[in-house]
């Protein structure tokens, strides 16, 4: 018995021992769940506490996402561990439907939902009780159940790299041991523990990997946990090579613009790199803008190394047509990336008050009404560029504007707001944006007659006409423009 504890508890003091000096006289945070991980990472830690000098504290986090029964009895479950072991104990209650009604707005899984309440949680708790680390119970197994999430979601090498044991306030006393020890020690000690009903729910992708994907690795492939770590270590020292190479290879300064802030970088610098350093400088600064901005959680609070559940995911495929040059423009969900000639951009996005959210996607020629415009969209060799007309590229998407917004008009670029003192006679009362894959193609302001005018984009380049342009032509529903800017 004395033995199977000390040999928890001797792993967990391994981590631990790394951090000893940072530790001693601190307050810690431990998220508890109630699950074997958990639990277990209690009771080495309070074991632990007076012989690393630091003060322990508890924090559970009720997403209100299982029935009240089973969320009962899992607070119940910690209370009891909590007042045994003398540890203080805080418990968080989501408020009910916050994390649905969350998920839907920002159009996010609920996973990545509650993610973002539980981070919160554990921020707030964080600074109530001036803690200067947090415990998670991280196993071994979790580590290799998120390298193959990530490998299945095609990130680059900082996402496939080890899940270290410290990441800012974090730490993960347990990242060495694994689910079967943890479940050998509480089950040795007569350790009670909660299972979570959602485990078993495969329309989880991380419960698909756990309860799918690895048995059958295990039974055809028994060597794979070995070639998942090593491949993963691998990964460590290319994503510290990349992140070296990348701040000594591309200088991002900050800019504003009106409200909005941004980055930007000398574009000949930036397309003198190597196509992976200009991948990662992109997903570096973005991070950047957002954690500046407020939208991440700071000091590595994301335990999974990944930005906050309020955006999408940006896929690298994405990055990588605006790093290799083949696009202008480049929107994702809170910001944008803009080739503006000599500088590469980065500003955050602004949402009109009036019409906040208006998209509308074309993927193929023909007719669309939206509002009370109208767009005829055709095979680009069948007409000419003029008039009403113009050649796009497809995709395009018909949208409102943004702040950092700018079309290449008459040779130059122009900002939207330029534009519009070309015609200060005019009381616009609607405009909307058309951009495709070569960036910003067309700017269309309604005024109160309901006449509209017209910005287009100078003349795409001439491989592209031949090959992947298309024609569009905008009239008012029952009139043509009253004007055409070129």
């Amino acid at each position: 018995m004395k033995n199977e504890q000390a040999d928890l508890e001797v792993r967990t003091a391994a981590v631990l021992t790394n951090y000893a000096k940072q530790l001693a006289g601190t307050t810690v945070l431990l998220a508890i769940s109630g699950g074997a991980d958990s639990v277990s990472l209690l009771y080495t830690s309070a074991h632990l506490q007076d012989q690393f000098g630091f003060s322990l504290r508890c924090v559970h986090v009720n997403h209100r996402l299982r029935p009240s029964n089973e969320t009962g009895a899992d607070a119940y479950l910690i209370k009891h561990h909590c007042k045994k072991l003398k540890v203080p104990l805080t418990i968080v209650n989501i408020a009910p439907g916050a994390i649905e009604a969350y998920a839907k707005e920002h159009r996010v899984g609920i996973e990545a939902a509650a993610r973002y309440y539980r981070h919160r949680a554990f921020k707030r708790q964080i600074h109530r009780w001036s803690a200067s680390w947090i415990f998670l119970g991280h196993t071994r197994d979790d580590a290799l159940e998120l390298a193959l999430m990530r490998f299945l979601r095609g990130s680059g090498p900082m996402g496939l790299a080890q899940l270290p044991e410290k990441r800012g306030r974090i730490i993960r006393p347990l990242i060495t041991s694994s689910r079967k020890d943890v479940e050998a020690y509480l089950f040795r000690y007569s350790i009670p523990f909660a299972n979570d009903s959602t485990n078993e729910d495969n329309r989880y992708l991380r419960n698909r990997i756990r309860n799918v994907l690895i048995p059958l690795l295990d039974r055809e492939f028994p060597f794979w946990r070995s070639g998942v770590f090593e491949a993963a270590s691998t990964q460590t020292f290319v994503a510290a090579l990349l992140k070296e190479s990348v701040s000594n290879g591309v200088s991002w300064e900050k800019i504003a613009e009106g409200s909005n802030q941004g980055f930007r970088t000398e574009s000949a610098a930036f397309f003198h790199q190597p196509m992976i350093i200009r991948e990662e400088s992109m997903y570096q600064v973005l991070d950047k803008l957002r954690r500046d901005s407020g939208v991440l959680l700071k000091e590595g609070m994301n335990p999974d190394g990944e930005t906050s559940p309020r955006l999408r995911t940006v896929r690298r495929t994405a990055l990588r047509q605006f790093a290799a040059g083949k696009v202008k423009a480049l929107n994702l969900s809170d910001c944008r990336f803009i080739h503006t000639g000599l500088f590469i951009e980065i500003l955050q996005k602004q949402n009109l008050a009036a019409e906040a959210g208006f998209s509308h996607v074309i993927r193929s020629p023909g007719q669309f009404s939206i509002e009370n415009l109208e767009f005829s969209i055709t095979n680009g060799n069948a007409a000419v560029s003029g008039g009403n007309r113009q050649r796009i590229t497809l995709p395009c998407l018909v949208r409102l504007p943004q702040m950092g917004d700018r079309l290449r008009y008459r040779n130059r670029l122009r900002s939207l707001a330029e534009l519009r003192t070309l015609s200060t006679d005019r009381a616009w009362v609607k405009q909307f944006i058309i951009e495709d894959t070569q960036g910003l193609a067309v700017y269309v302001l309604i005024d109160i007659h309901s006449k509209i005018s017209i910005y287009w984009r100078d003349p795409i380049p001439e491989t592209v006409e031949k090959n992947d342009s298309f024609m569009l032509e905008i009239q008012l529903r029952g009139n043509h423009a009253r004007r055409s800017e070129r």
